[in-house]
């Protein structure tokens, strides 16, 4: 069949197929550009708005099956950009193994390394990186939606706090795509998980971006301060548990009194 089925509205076999290798075809040169940025960070590059734009008009499932191939090069940037900056180099950090991680231990990894770029100081980045950075954790978390099954305890998680749901593009972006994992995993129940424990433990450290903008009074940047609390607002209305209304709690104090300071 030439066109998609008509019965289901969905491309068949053959023309998935054509699709995917379409969208490999655009995707390698892209990655081959990003990879090459490494070895000349001065070269200038359009790749990565081209990548973005060629996320955006691709379909879920004809990107799937090359997540790891596109992530690869885009976290090898983000962990060159951030170790070029960052005073104190850290060789603990976690390396990205795209054959053996499953979807959810990809997404820790991935939010465990936009934290790292985060907490860089005002003298070794700039507000724009940090803040971009932040903005990044944001719409990652925002996308983690409920899975298809409705037996799901994720269900019972009711979503993210009114004054977000107005404001957040990312998140109406990401009500319009269906549910993508190879594993089939919810990873809204991931999150909630003891395994997941350690790493939405360490997440909070967000409130130190803020503090340390508070700190510098009126040289602070109040962007940072709003992207940091917003970014922790979402984290809280994903992970709802006991330790994220403790969170909350901690990050409304903080709240009122970085407006203190800035009063």
């Amino acid at each position: 069949m030439d066109e998609t089925d008509r019965t289901t509205g969905e491309f068949t076999d053959e023309e998935e197929d054509a699709r995917r290798s379409s969208v490999f075809a655009e995707l390698k040169p892209y990655c081959v550009e990003l990879l090459e940025l490494l070895q000349n960070p001065t070269k200038h590059s359009s790749a990565i708005p081209a990548l973005l734009q060629l996320f955006r008009s691709s379909r879920p499932s004809a990107l799937q099956p090359f997540f790891d191939y596109s992530l690869f090069p885009l976290l090898l940037l983000l962990d060159a950009a951030v170790d070029c900056r960052s005073q104190q180099k850290d060789d603990t950090k976690e390396n990205f193994m795209p054959d053996v991680q499953k979807m959810p231990h990809k997404m820790v990894v991935v939010l465990k390394k936009l934290t790292y770029g985060a907490l860089l100081s005002p003298f070794e980045a700039s507000e724009e990186f940090r803040g971009g950075v932040i903005k990044c954790f944001r719409a990652l978390l925002s996308c983690v939606l409920p899975c298809p099954d409705m037996c799901c305890a994720c269900k019972q998680i009711h979503g993210l706090p009114t004054l977000l749901e107005s404001r957040s593009v990312e998140t109406s972006l990401c009500r319009s795509l269906k549910y993508h994992s190879e594993s089939q995993e919810c990873l809204l129940l991931f999150l909630q998980s003891q395994t997941a424990s350690a790493a939405v433990g360490h997440w909070p450290s967000l409130l130190k971006a803020a503090d340390t903008e508070a700190t510098q009074g009126h040289r602070g940047s109040a962007k940072i301060r709003i992207e940091a609390f917003t970014a922790l607002r979402v984290l809280v209305a994903k992970v709802s548990s006991k330790a994220a209304m403790f969170l909350a709690q901690d990050t409304q104090s903080r709240v009122n009194r970085s407006a203190s300071k800035v009063g």
